[in-house]
C-alpha cells in the first residue's frame, strides 16, 4: 500500500508539473518604452531581439535596434517627447521632407497608412554602391505627448516580403504602464524580471560569488568562479551603487548557433553617482522547468 501510495503521490506531481508548465507558454516579443512615457509599446510575434538599446540623461527619449533572424527584418526604433509635429501624418511629412543624405538615390515613394501608423516607404537598388536590393518603410505614431519614430527594412527584397512588414506593424499594441496582468506575455515578463531582480539584489550588493552560483549552466560552462568574481568587483567599483528602470525586454524563441531553448534580454536605463546616463543589460535563458536563469550581465 505504501508503494502504491507513494506512486500516485508521484503521478498526481507529474500531471501537476505538466499542467504548471502549460499555463506558462512561452510569449515571443518584445516591449519598448521611456522612463518617463506613459506606455510601452509591445511587438508581438516577428522573432525580434534587441541589439542595441540608449537613453538620453532626460529619461523622455531612447533608441533601440532590434533585428529577426527569421525574417531578416531590421527595425529601429525612437521613442520620444513630440516636438517638431503633432500627429503620425505631420510626423511622417516632417521625416521625408527632413530627408537624410544617407538615402542616397531612391524610388518606388509611397506614402499611406497601416493600423495607426502613417508611413511612407522606398525602394533602393544600390545602397553605397552595393546592390542589396532594399527596402525601407518609415512609421510614425503619435500618443499622449510622445512620438514613435520607426524603421523598418530588408535587403534583397522582393513584394512578397511586404507582407512582413504590414505584420509588424499590425502586431504592434501600446501597453498602460499600470495594471494587473492581462495576458500570457505579462506574467512571462513578470517572472523574467522578478528574475532579474533576484539576481541583481546580489550583484548591487556585490555579493560576486552568490551572483555566480545563481548564473545558468551555459555561462558557467565558459566562465570559472574567479574570472567572474573579478568581473563583478571591477563593475561594482567604477560604476557604485545605482538606480534602473526597465526599458526594453525581448523574449525570442532561440539564439541561432548558441541555444534551441527561449532567452530574453532586460535592458534597464540607470544612473549612478560615477555615469550620470547608461543602460545595463541583463540576458536570461528558460529553464526545462518554465523557469528564468541569467546568462550575462553587462553594462554599456
Amino acid at each position: 500500500m505504501k508503494i502504491a501510495y507513494a506512486s500516485l503521490v508521484a503521478l498526481n506531481l507529474l500531471i501537476f508539473c505538466h499542467l504548471a508548465t502549460a499555463q506558462a507558454p512561452f510569449v515571443d516579443g518584445v516591449d519598448l518604452t521611456t522612463t518617463k512615457a506613459p506606455w510601452t509599446m509591445r511587438i508581438v510575434g516577428n522573432d525580434l531581439d534587441i541589439t542595441k538599446a540608449q537613453a538620453k540623461p532626460d529619461s523622455a527619449s531612447a533608441y533601440f535596434m532590434i533585428t529577426s533572424d527569421s525574417s531578416k527584418l531590421d527595425v529601429s526604433v525612437f521613442i520620444e517627447p513630440i516636438d517638431k509635429c503633432k500627429s503620425g501624418e505631420e510626423c511622417r511629412d516632417y521625416v521625408l521632407a527632413l530627408g537624410n543624405p544617407s538615402w542616397g538615390k531612391f524610388e518606388q515613394l509611397e506614402k499611406g497608412k497601416l493600423k495607426d501608423f502613417s508611413y511612407f516607404q522606398f525602394y533602393r537598388p544600390e545602397v553605397q554602391n552595393r546592390p542589396l536590393k532594399m527596402l525601407d518603410m518609415y512609421a510614425e505614431f503619435v500618443s499622449q505627448g510622445y512620438w514613435v519614430d520607426l524603421h523598418i527594412s530588408k535587403v534583397l527584397y522582393t513584394p512578397a516580403d511586404h507582407a512582413l512588414f504590414e505584420k509588424v506593424i499590425d502586431s504592434i499594441a501600446f501597453v498602460a504602464k499600470s495594471g494587473a496582468p492581462q495576458n500570457d506575455f505579462d506574467r512571462q515578463l513578470i517572472s523574467g524580471r522578478s528574475t532579474a531582480q533576484s539576481w541583481l539584489d546580489l550583484w548591487d550588493a556585490s555579493k560576486c560569488k552568490e551572483s555566480y552560483s545563481k548564473l545558468s549552466e551555459l555561462t558557467k560552462v565558459d566562465n570559472t568562479e574567479s574570472s567572474w568574481i573579478e568581473y563583478c568587483e571591477k563593475v561594482n567599483k567604477t560604476i557604485g551603487p545605482r538606480k534602473r528602470e526597465l526599458v526594453a525586454s525581448a523574449f525570442t524563441g532561440s539564439l541561432s548557433g548558441k541555444t534551441d531553448r527561449p532567452v530574453a534580454i532586460l535592458a534597464y536605463h540607470s544612473s549612478s553617482g560615477f555615469r550620470e546616463s547608461f543602460i545595463e543589460i541583463v540576458a536570461l535563458i528558460r529553464e526545462k522547468d518554465g523557469g528564468w536563469t541569467i546568462t550575462n550581465y553587462l553594462p554599456q
